[in-house]
């Protein structure tokens, strides 16, 4: 799991990377300081006045486009499920694999029980458990990755956004320093937005992973299902 957390931090951070941050000095600073150059015209927003450009100037987030299965990902959610202590399941595919010349799954299936049977002493049970062993730490995976978009999300677009809103307070207060405050409050806007569009793409093509995996595991326990005998009641 902690390849998947690590993956989700680096994209927030090579987002977050160019975000302009106001020293403590300057947010503090002397407000007789000297004004920068008046735009031309003269002109100088008033005091209260709504900062219509960087709301211009913030990019709107794009529709996000159909979720790509990430390799990483879905290497990642193998390795995890393949960690399981239970050896039913990989007995059972080697021998489900030994067996690819025959053409039809069910026929495939049985043959591959009976091998395992007699070479294992597990049956259809046994490696349908393990494939549920599996399900349970795939959805383990899930939580915990979940878990890390929120904090990271929290962590990289919360606080940012807090800064944004001090910065807004800032140009409302120091009317001379207006172009100024107004450039880097949408720096900041423009590096949540992005920090948030890769959060938002990283969880998206972890879900499609997620989905690649569980579906393998759902087709695997499928082909078992015609084949575990109920328990006794």
């Amino acid at each position: 799991m902690s390849g998947l957390i690590d993956k989700i931090k680096d994209v927030s951070k090579d987002a977050l990377g160019t975000f302009v941050v106001l020293d403590e000095d300057e947010e503090q600073g002397d407000q007789t300081a000297p004004a920068p150059p008046r735009a031309a015209g003269g002109s100088v927003p008033a005091a209260g006045a709504a900062p219509a450009a960087a709301g211009a100037a913030s990019p709107s987030a794009a529709a996000m486009p159909p979720a790509e299965v990430d390799p990483e990902f879905v290497a990642q959610l193998k390795a995890s499920v393949d960690a399981c202590p239970s050896k039913a399941l990989p007995q059972f595919r080697a021998l489900y694999d030994a067996l690819a010349a025959v053409g039809d799954p069910a026929t495939r299936t049985q043959l591959a029980l009976s091998a395992a049977q007699a070479s294992h002493g597990i049956g259809a049970a046994q490696v349908a458990g393990a494939i549920d062993d599996r399900l349970k730490i795939l959805v383990g995976e899930k939580g915990a990755f979940e878990q890390a978009v929120k904090e990271e999300t929290d962590q990289s677009v919360g606080a940012k956004q807090a800064l944004i809103e001090k910065t807004r307070a800032e140009i409302t207060k120091k009317i001379e320093e207006i172009k100024a405050l107004e450039g880097k409050a949408a720096e900041l806007e423009k590096g949540v937005a992005e920090a948030r569009q890769a959060i938002d793409a990283n969880a998206a093509r972890f879900a499609a992973s997620y989905a690649v995996v569980e579906s393998e595991l759902a087709a695997e326990r499928a082909r078992l299902a015609p084949f575990i005998t109920p328990p006794a009641k």
